[in-house]
């Protein structure tokens, strides 16, 4: 009788046991998926607070200060979230770029959009090891013929391949698309930053001892993913929060009132704007005139272009005699004010002259790294370089370089419209956590996210 005590005791211990485990892998588990719960939303969190400052800086900009949303943008940048008191999860958003880490999220436009670059051998000749044969392989992949350029590829090339696929022939719609490019491999795109999320992973900082392969130094090599984009556009509403005036359409009216101009000049830029063949940037260095005669083609100190404009302005008043040159605050106004982009078509992105790296700045302007050094040196004031105006303005040597003011109107602004937010979620009581990804395009209001992606 007493073993059948002894060993019935013994079952119910065992029993009891089993369920006291699981139990407490039951509660395990439960407390891990709060605590992924809990660092999600955390995340989350981060994304829609950075979009909100996004929103809020388009709605109403700050005209004499160009940094104004970054530095909003990195004070948000990290929070805590509690609830009666107890803290239980936090984010963080950061990204890695010039040899150290940043709060607050990526800007997009620091990088050149690899489809304004397709079209730009400079800007591809920017980038570090871009070899000939890559140069013509992504031309051929952007263009929509099926003619191979002397190194390229068109869709033969990539049939043969397994698995076979067909060219975009078209614009890239991402940066990891680039890796289908003949002679592209992942090394090249993505360097360290095996994960594309602008960040320095700690398996990213350990030598060999874990993927991918990278130098243990405390800085992120993330290569041509570090360059360039396919996300930046350009487009946006203007310094004054309004929709900008398109000079294709814009009447002398409104010109007038958004800019200040008298009625004269106002009419000088609608005419200026309906020549398809103009650029806002050749006002930089054209001066906006209307002789009294036609002989007055050529007027001292004017340069490349003028008699076009010069013609299209006398064309455009009825007055007699030269209209007023635009003032600088005026000429300011109409770079921040007006585009001659065709505001229904989404175009590459142009690199902020605020943001892009130095290293780029200087490979850009190869052999003139004199003029990168006053820019750069003009940008580090607190509110920035807040109009391509200025450069002509501030550094003379960019004046007497009218080409190079000219191509770089071209090719870069002084604000972005695009971003990616790396928001890293942590729950307290586990420390578990977790990462959202979004590109956002505040462009257009409500504020767009081009691209989402969890890890």
């Amino acid at each position: 009788m007493v073993l059948v005590v002894m060993w019935a005791v013994g079952v119910a211990a065992l029993v009891l046991s089993a369920i006291q485990l699981l139990g407490y892998r039951q509660a395990m588990l439960g407390r891990e998926r709060l605590g992924r719960v809990q660092a999600r939303w955390a995340a989350r969190g981060g994304v829609e607070y950075t979009i909100a400052v996004m929103a809020s800086h388009t709605e109403t900009p700050v005209p004499d200060d160009a940094k104004a949303m970054i530095r909003e943008m990195a004070y948000v940048s990290y929070s805590r979230f509690e609830v009666a008191g107890r803290f239980i999860a936090s984010y963080d958003i950061q990204h890695h770029t010039e040899g150290q880490g940043w709060q607050g999220p990526m800007d997009e436009h620091s990088k050149i959009n690899i489809n304004a670059a397709a079209n730009d051998p400079r800007l591809l000749a920017a980038i570090p090891d871009m070899t000939p044969d890559v140069v013509d392989a992504i031309r051929d992949w952007v263009d929509a013929d099926d003619e191979v350029r002397t190194l390229g590829a068109e869709r033969d090339y990539y049939q043969y391949l397994t698995p076979p696929y067909e060219p975009r022939n078209g614009a890239f719609r991402s940066l990891g698309e680039l890796e289908l490019v003949a002679g592209i491999w992942p090394e090249h795109l993505r360097g360290e930053d095996w994960n594309l999320n602008n960040r320095l992973d700690g398996a990213e900082d350990d030598g060999d001892r874990t993927w991918p392969p990278d130098e243990p130094d405390q800085e992120l090599d993330a290569a041509w993913s570090g360059l360039l984009t396919a996300h930046s556009v350009r487009g946006g509403p203007a310094l004054s929060g309004l929709e900008r005036l398109w000079l294709r359409t814009a009447t002398a009216e409104q010109l007038q009132l958004r800019l200040g101009v008298n009625e004269q000049v106002a009419q000088a830029l609608v005419t200026f704007g309906n020549d398809r063949k103009n650029r806002l940037d050749q006002l930089l260095t054209t001066s906006l005139r209307q002789p009294e005669t036609a002989g007055d083609s050529e007027q001292p100190g004017m340069t490349r272009g003028n008699s076009r404009q010069q013609g299209a302005a006398r064309t455009g008043s009825q007055s007699s005699g030269p209209i007023p040159l635009l003032t600088p605050d005026q000429l300011r106004a109409v770079f921040a004010e007006t585009t001659m982009d065709d505001p229904g078509v989404r175009m590459p992105g142009k690199l902020n002259i605020n943001t892009v790296s130095e290293d780029l700045l200087r490979r850009i302007l190869v052999g003139k790294e004199h003029l990168a050094d006053e820019i750069v040196f003009l940008r580090n004031r607190p509110n920035g370089i807040t109009s391509m105006v200025d450069l002509g303005l501030e550094i003379p040597a960019l004046r007497d370089d009218t080409g190079t003011l000219e191509y770089l109107a071209q090719i870069m602004d002084t604000f972005s419209t695009v971003y990616t937010i790396t928001s890293r979620g942590r729950s307290a009581g586990g420390g578990i956590e977790a990462e959202i990804i979004a590109v956002v395009d505040r462009s257009t209001l409500p504020v767009k996210i081009l691209q989402y992606r969890e890890q």
